[in-house]
């Protein structure tokens, strides 16, 4: 674990910093909150934060919005003399992961336990080591139903040095008090002209930072993942020829080959998961360490995280149906205008299987079996 803190005004919520201007590059381009993108307004409000800090902080915002890089950043600039300059030795520590006093803690499993929890808030209690704070960064705090009363408690009774920066997808029930506990922090999707802007930076190529941009679903993590997919084009160019494939073969046989692909896709994701699950094991069952949470636990948050990946990956191909048949349908109103009379029927025909293509991508909030779907829709769109 590694440690920092910071103090003042409690139970204070900063709603308008998620709202701000979205922009790409921050004001200042020497300091820790250089290189993230699409958030300024969240990076104006941490630049005011760092000059007279909280206790603790609350980051929500959905998956791959930048919460982890952004609660970084803040901890480098709350530790530096001059609020995050990213050059001196504090920055530096920060940023490189080997601050002694900044901690980003783990949890083993689905849930946060009691028992890490307690572990957090006694890393907490210590003094720091250096002038700073010591200070806890603590993810997905919103899985943390069962021991979101010691977290509470925590909360309620900080060390004098101590910050806490909290970071959640969403606001559940159970995180209402501990919410009014933090100052809150909004950040938004981050736009495909942000996320490109991070993989070109990053090295990726330009055809494929862009795919992978527009495939993201404005989820960050999720793009660096598509950035290193060398079946990401192909996939594309078989949703975008779907509509001709439909003319030669069954509904059924497509969506067979479209699910393999699918599985295709997840791969990538299924191998990281398999590496991070070894080391789960290798550091649970070594000499000295306290076993918190278990495989089962471990496997269940992987399954969960490809089940949102395939869910982002059909929504991803719905959305380059949906811009083959919006083409169609331009192309049809145009030969309209230039006085082709089935121009009219085949544009009616592209509206409605656009409208089609929403009504599934609806449907896959629900966990609609994937199968069903994309069987019941290809034969919509093969009769319309």
């Amino acid at each position: 674990m590694g440690r920092h803190q910071w103090q003042p005004h409690l139970g204070h919520r900063d709603r308008s910093c998620g709202c701000g201007p979205r922009g790409h590059w921050l004001v200042r381009v020497s300091d820790v909150f250089s290189s993230l993108v699409g958030q300024v307004g969240v990076v104006n409000a941490l630049r005011r934060y760092a000059e007279q800090p909280s206790h603790a902080y609350l980051f929500t915002g959905p998956p791959g919005a930048g919460k982890l890089e952004a609660a970084v950043a803040f901890a480098a600039a709350l530790e530096c003399p001059d609020h995050g300059c990213g050059t001196c030795d504090e920055c530096t520590r920060v940023l490189r992961g080997s601050h002694p006093d900044v901690s980003i803690v783990a949890r083993a499993g689905v849930q946060w336990s009691v028992d890490e929890i307690r572990e957090a808030e006694r890393v907490a209690r210590r003094r720091p080591l250096h002038q700073g704070h010591q200070i806890l960064i603590l993810p997905s705090i919103e899985l943390s139903t069962n021991a979101a009363p010691a977290l509470l408690k925590t909360l309620e009774e900080p060390p004098r040095r101590t910050i806490f920066i909290l970071l959640a997808d969403e606001l559940p029930e159970h995180l209402v008090t501990i919410e009014s506990r933090c100052v809150e922090v909004n950040f938004h999707s981050l736009s495909t002209e942000d996320i490109l802007l991070v993989l070109e930076r990053e090295g990726v190529p330009a055809v494929q930072a862009r795919t992978s941009a527009e495939a993201s679903a404005g989820n960050l993590d999720r793009a660096r993942l598509l950035a290193n997919d060398p079946q990401l084009a192909d996939r594309l160019a078989a949703w975008r020829r779907l509509p001709e494939m439909l003319t030669s073969n069954s509904p059924a046989s497509l969506a067979t080959s479209t699910l393999a692909a699918l599985e295709g896709a997840v791969e990538p994701l299924k191998a990281r998961h398999a590496e991070e699950l070894d080391q789960f094991k290798t550091e649970a069952e070594g000499p000295g360490r306290r076993r918190v949470g278990g495989v089962k636990e471990v496997e269940l948050r992987h399954q969960r995280e490809q089940r949102r990946f395939r869910t982002d990956e059909l929504r991803f191909g719905l959305a380059a149906l949906t811009r083959t048949y919006r083409e169609r349908m331009i192309s049809s109103l145009e030969g309209v205008a230039d006085g082709d009379a089935r121009g009219r029927t085949d544009a009616r025909s592209a509206i409605a299987c656009i409208e089609a293509i929403a009504s599934s991508s609806d449907a896959l909030s629900l966990n609609a079996n994937e199968s069903l779907l994309l069987t019941n829709l290809f034969t919509q769109l093969s009769r319309l």
